[in-house]
């Protein structure tokens, strides 16, 4: 099963104490459900925890017994006629102007509610993958109400439209998490915290593997130039023109040629600093160029 999959098995198993929210979960799960012009309302989905969650809420709530019917591996549960009736007060708007606020009763019910969504409607992606969790409603006074409601808690989320649907989706991971926590998916919240947290440290690590291979580098190439001077001073005999202190870098950095120049220049005696041991060798590369300026 994909991961939102397991993240909605999970969900559809938590026990919810309250009446109210009770209401407000089977509201969520309802107002994310595809309804026909026929007035017939459709609840589909591939976990078997989730479609026995939705029909033990119909019981409890709605007192409703509906069929379920298996289609190839999905589990399909529709209400119509009488039974469309009976949960029309969960789905139509509200005289007055109301929204779905009108479910929230305690300050449980809204986390409830949008469970629901998520158990009806919801997608959110593997923390491998590009963070993205997102909601599907074929009503876009569900989806505005929706939007307004999750800012009370959390950024605005962002609206688009697919296929005819109203979708609502957050991309960035802090709200993801956020939003997993909120309706208590917390296993999954965990699971993307994790991964992005090695993310990060993974990324951490390779930026300071690039920037030692960049240093490396950068050494290795100053290193070259300075025993390329060296070993030209050496066969012309003009070596013996340095004094011997800059002899005695020079020869240590022939012989020493992979070593940084702080831990070349503790090979000095006596030890010496590192701007000692740069400015020792950009005297020997002067006389060098002075010497030989065609090289």
């Amino acid at each position: 099963m994909s991961f939102s999959g397991d993240t909605k098995s999970t969900l559809a198993q938590e026990t919810i104490d309250k009446n109210c929210c009770l209401t407000a979960c089977l509201a969520g799960m309802l107002h994310f459900s595809p309804v026909t012009d026929e007035n017939v309302l459709t609840f589909k989905t591939e976990s078997k925890e989730v479609s026995s969650f939705f029909s033990s809420l119909l019981i409890s709530t709605a007192e409703i017994a509906a069929e379920t019917k298996r289609v190839g591996s999905a589990y399909k549960t529709e209400l119509s006629g009488e039974n469309f009736e009976k949960i029309r007060h969960l789905t139509a708007k509200a005289d007055g102007g109301e929204n779905i606020t009108r479910f929230f009763h305690c300050r449980k019910c809204d986390n409830m509610f949008f469970r629901g969504a998520f158990l009806a409607s919801g997608f959110v992606n593997p923390p491998d993958k590009p963070g993205r969790i997102e909601l599907s409603t074929a009503d876009a006074d569900v989806a505005c109400d929706s939007a307004t409601s999750l800012t009370r808690h959390f950024r605005l989320p962002k609206l688009s439209v697919r296929r005819g649907n109203q979708i609502i989706y957050y991309r960035d991971t802090e709200s993801i998490e956020y939003f997993l926590s909120y309706i208590g998916a917390n296993k999954a919240a965990f699971a993307i915290i994790n991964a992005q947290m090695l993310k990060e440290k993974t990324n951490e690590v390779n930026r300071k593997k690039n920037c030692d291979i960049a240093n490396i580098t950068k050494s290795v190439t100053a290193s070259g130039i300075y025993i390329e001077a060296i070993q030209k001073l050496m066969e012309t005999g003009d070596f013996d023109k340095l004094p011997p202190e800059l002899k005695q870098t020079a020869k240590l950095r022939v012989e020493y040629d992979t070593l940084t120049l702080s831990e070349l220049s503790s090979l000095e005696n006596p030890p010496i600093s590192k701007s000692q041991v740069s400015k020792r060798l950009q005297k020997i590369y002067s006389l060098y160029k002075s010497l030989y300026p065609e090289d």
